[in-house]
């Protein structure tokens, strides 16, 4: 196999590697607690059996979710308030914007910030709300529609559940429980575009209203509605609408925050009404996850981790005067007694800045106490209101504060604490089942458990009530310790594995990269070695004894093949690089200092690029330095041929490095600014019009000799497209901002126009190949001149960006554009300076640090173009609006993948450029010489993120590691998916580099001859 295959043949490998390994952190440290056949904690019944069982304070309840909706929108005095949407003209009334549940706090109930959990999503969240668990981080994956839910939840505890609400979210709840009824309405009607996306909440109250309606003439509904531990379920999505629609600011999205609170009251009164006011219906108002500025959601960010949580009603704790604040710097008094005190505060410890501007804008609820919880914690209060039994795979803590003080309460505290004994007993159990060797319990559940749970029975039999809660929440602490124990029992591990198969392969790639001779990727996995088989049997018959998911099998897979192989050529990792790889003639000793030398020159560059993901400006820097590159690099000074450093090719050189310095500087400028940077189409146009100016430059210095009709021949159709999308996405807006839904045929020509000028020109390249392979004409024929290729892949570069823009236009909402153009400037630079040290005398004499540096410059550029414009926040830090171009009605995987072409449009770009900088050269080096240098840098910052990864903290802290690791692996896996894809775009070229190269081989050998 030639070196060239082999080296391909491993980055293949390499993808599945990256893939499979990103899940590691999964595995490690986020793993869903779903255990079958835990045994039910029955505490309560309307008509007790026995003297075990109380009766609960509440026959029903009500849960309103109002979906995307923020703690601090919802809360703060509204000095702004629509009066056409509450019904009176005092718009600097205390009651704020949602009159009807201020009222109901400072009247009748509690209240609190519910902290969610990344990911910020609905699903995940509504899993929280309703069945006290998380699941896993990668469970947004598994999508918003028709998901199953494999596990217990409030709906499945209860006698009868009525759902209303969104068809991603209320089906899932109902499937599978014969006693839940479910009405919602069609994904069509989510419409972004749509007059008032409000409506789809006041469908709702009106099938509430219809159900009760039946009631008069329905004997059975009727019957049904009059029994106990009854849900009823009220899903509002109008305010998740218009916060991705509009924005968290918007008129829309918080008139619609007061529309619900006009709805919740009037659900509360028809309730009232049907029950006769009999006291004994809860209620509980709180929010899957909040918005962010920039209309989205999914990350930690506490604009999205902060939710309103209300509680009133039958079994609610009223009320509590908070002790006197001072009035210059008001602060909260937070009520946390629970075992949950410990996660809210850490949250609260990073959301300093939120709780100021709380402690200022929410009115005098800063005078009544406040009783935060965590998410999960919200499924165990709705429980205990019913007296249903808490879901078996509930990991919530009851904040038993919200309830009256009492008897019950104290029983509801202790079933809390006896559900999660009974969760984290069956846990210890299925994990001795499945540990073959050396099963280590933990010990405070073995040694201190029995103790607690015997002096918890004692003070319920002496009644002391309040012994009970503070022990029960001791009882609570030590199993979800021992929960928490035994979700990381494999921690160490696993990630020992992850460790040796990172570090491994970036062994694997040193071998390839320093020695293409002698690597054969067939030697990976040997039928003759005898040794490798015994070991995989071994470990293969251990992890299935063990009962171990596939994904081990995976994970351990890939460092027992490749440290094997680095052990049988453990020799050519000492030995100085080979002939065929590199020019270097020096010996042995001499390269390994040098080596030395250089790796930690490109580890101190690599650990700047660690300090980018978590500080964007960081890459700033990184490009402001760099464009001072051709000033302190030796390699830009003489020419092979001193006939070449005439006054115009000085002129030329001089053009060259002021355009780079000139092009870093400009796109250092981009890591500083906010990703929050809201709707501007005015930014997009004159974007698109830089864009087509600095295209029309680009041309008229290249082709000088040719004419402006020629010109306008070649590139005129390309720039009237780019122009036609402008205008396109003007008229697109135009209805988007007035509330309408843009007409089919604008959707569909905005589909076409993205499309369209990408197809035409690979159609027309793929045609030029064709011509190319087929040629019998000789090398010189058809391959420009040396002094001409610079100009060709300039010229083609200029094609590729005028073909990929007006999809990145109609993508683009604010300065992205700009950041585009930029982005096209350093790489046309780049190119021009690469061609220039393709003719350097000096280059030579220093080929591997060359290609390191080309390398590495490719990552970098790899790098700017996502942190350019968003962040390690997830997608969510990129601007879901700029969807509604193409689709307006909710399809997150429609929008999901929009989103990511926006993303990976610059990244083509760089591919490109990539390509024509290798192809310079002459195609010596292969492009997967290249990508092995990309892939081990990139290895070695994915195992430095891999840990940095918290599994504690603020979620902001937790999901933006998760994503550090994430996007390294990611951009491992996409580059070289891309680079292939780019090299469609650019096969003419290479196809010509690489036939120049081949004649020149042919006659520097029949010279020898």
């Amino acid at each position: 196999m030639a070196p060239s295959s082999g080296r391909n043949a491993l980055l293949v490998l390499g993808v599945v590697f990256h893939a499979i390994y990103v899940l590691s952190i999964f595995d490690i440290y986020f793993k869903s607690p779903v255990v079958a056949h835990i045994e039910s904690v029955r505490y309560a019944d309307h008509t007790p059996a026995s003297s075990s069982l109380l009766p609960p304070p509440a026959k029903r309840l009500v849960v309103f979710v109002a979906d995307g909706c923020r703690a601090d929108k919802f809360f703060e005095v509204n000095a702004t308030q629509n009066p056409s949407v509450q019904g009176n003209d005092d718009g600097n009334k205390q009651e704020g914007r949602v009159a009807f549940l201020r009222r109901m706090v400072e009247t009748q109930g509690s209240w609190g910030v519910s902290h969610t959990r990344v990911p910020t999503e609905s699903r995940p969240g509504h899993v929280a709300l309703f069945a006290g668990m998380y699941e896993d981080v990668s469970a947004v994956t598994k999508g918003w529609q028709d998901n199953p839910v494999d596990f217990d939840s409030i709906f499945n505890q209860s006698r009868h559940s009525w759902l209303f609400g969104s068809p991603d979210i209320v089906p899932m709840f109902a499937r599978h429980v014969p006693h839940a009824t479910e009405w919602h309405y069609s994904h069509e009607e989510e419409d972004f575009a749509a007059k008032d996306a409000s409506e789809l909440d006041v469908w709702v109250y009106n099938q509430f209203a219809t159900l009760f309606d039946r009631a008069a003439t329905d004997d059975a509904l009727a019957q049904k509605l009059r029994s106990p531990q009854l849900i009823f379920f009220c899903h509002f999505l109008g305010i998740d609408t218009n916060g991705h629609a509009h924005r968290p600011n918007s008129n829309d999205y918080l008139n619609n925050i007061a529309l619900v609170d006009e709805l919740v009251e009037k659900v509360y009164r028809l309730m009232e009404d049907f029950y006769d006011y009999d006291g004994k219906t809860a209620y509980v108002f709180t929010a899957d996850h909040g918005m962010s500025n920039k209309g989205a959601h999914g990350d930690g960010d506490p604009s999205n981790t902060r939710t309103p949580l209300v509680a009133w009603g039958a079994g609610v704790d009223g009320p509590v005067k908070a002790t006197s604040s001072h009035e210059r710097d008001p602060k909260f008094r937070i009520d946390l007694p629970t075992q949950s005190r410990a996660d809210v505060m850490a949250q609260l410890d990073a959301q300093k800045i939120q709780e100021d501007a709380a402690a200022k804008e929410w009115g005098n609820l800063v005078h009544l106490t406040r009783k935060d919880a965590m998410q999960a914690d919200v499924a165990p209060l709705i429980s205990s209101l019913l007296g249903i039994p808490y879901p078996r795979n509930s990991v919530g803590v009851l904040p038993f504060t919200f309830l009256a003080k009492g008897k019950y309460r104290a029983k509801a505290v202790m079933s809390n604490a006896q559900q999660l004994y009974m969760h984290a007993l069956r846990k210890e159990q299925e994990k001795e089942a499945q540990t073959l060797l050396f099963f280590k319990p933990f010990r405070a559940f073995r040694d201190k458990l029995p103790r607690v749970s015997k002096q918890l029975s004692a003070y319920w039999d002496t009644q002391d009530f309040d012994r009970v809660e503070a022990l029960s929440q001791e009882m609570i602490a030590i199993c979800l310790e021992t929960l928490e124990y035994f979700q990381r029992y494999d921690w160490f591990f696993l990630l020992s594995v992850i460790v040796l198969g990172y570090s491994g392969w970036i062994a694997v790639i040193a071998i390839a990269f320093l020695h293409p001779a002698q690597f054969h990727v067939n030697s990976l996995v040997k039928a003759s070695d005898v040794k490798l088989w015994l070991l995989v049997f071994g470990v293969f018959t251990f992890l299935t004894l063990e009962s171990s998911p596939l994904t081990y099998f995976l994970y351990i897979s890939f460092p027992v093949v490749f440290w094997n192989f680095v052990w049988n050529h453990r020799h050519l990792l000492r030995a100085p690089p080979s002939k065929s790889g590199t020019a270097t003639t020096e010996g042995s000793k001499a390269w390994r200092i040098r080596g030395w030398l250089e790796g930690g020159f490109v580890l101190l560059c690599l650990e700047l690029v660690v300090l980018g993901y978590e500080r964007r400006f960081i890459f700033g820097v990184i490009f402001t330095l760099l464009g001072l590159w051709p000033l302190v690099d030796g390699s830009f000074g003489a020419n092979k041929d001193d006939a070449e450093t005439s006054t115009s090719s000085s002129s030329t050189n001089s053009l060259t490095f002021t355009s780079w310095t000139a092009s870093c500087l400009f796109i250092s400028v981009f890591p500083y600014l906010s990703t929050e940077y809201g709707e501007h189409t005015l930014l997009v146009v004159a974007g698109g019009i830089v864009l087509l100016a600095f295209a029309l430059v680009v041309v008229s210095l290249v082709t000088r000799s040719e004419g402006s009709s020629n010109i306008f021949a070649k590139w005129g159709v390309s720039s009237a497209v780019v122009l036609g999308s402008l205008i396109l996405m003007q008229q697109t807006m135009n209805y988007l901002e007035d509330k309408r839904k843009p007409p089919f045929v604008l959707t569909v020509a905005n589909w076409i126009v993205s499309i369209a000028p990408i197809i035409v020109l690979v159609v027309r390249l793929s045609s030029k190949t064709t011509q190319l392979s087929s040629s019998s004409q000789s090398v010189e024929a058809w391959e420009p001149r040396e002094n001409n290729k610079e100009r060709t892949m300039i010229l083609r570069l200029v094609d590729v960006l005028l073909a990929l823009s007006p999809s990145y236009i109609l993508l683009s909402i604010s300065y992205e554009v700009f950041f585009y153009v930029a982005l096209c400037c350093v790489l046309v630079s780049w190119i021009s300076l690469e061609a220039h040290l393709s003719r350097s005398a000096t280059i030579a004499s220093c080929q591997l640090w060359h290609e390191i540096r080309r390398a590495f410059f490719f990552l970098l550029l790899i790098k700017i173009a996502f942190f350019g414009t968003g962040n390690v926040a997830s997608m969510s830090s990129f601007e879901i609006s700029s969807t509604y171009r193409f689709v307006t009605v909710f399809a997150p995987f429609l929008m999901g993948a929009l989103l990511v072409i926006k993303i990976l449009i610059p990244f083509l770009l760089v591919a490109c450029a990539f390509h024509m900088v290798l192809a310079l050269g002459g195609g010596s080096h292969p492009p997967s010489r290249y990508f092995l240098l990309v892939v081990g840098m990139s290895d070695i910052l994915a195992l430095h993120f891999l840990f940095l990864v918290k599994n504690e903290g603020s979620w902001k802290e937790i999901g933006n590691s998760i994503s550090m690791f994430g996007i390294v692996n990611a951009l491992i896996v996409f580059v070289p998916l891309l680079f292939l894809a780019a090299k469609v775009l650019v096969r003419d070229l290479v196809l010509s580099a690489d036939a120049k190269d081949a004649a020149t081989r042919h006659a520097n050998l029949h010279k020898q001859e």
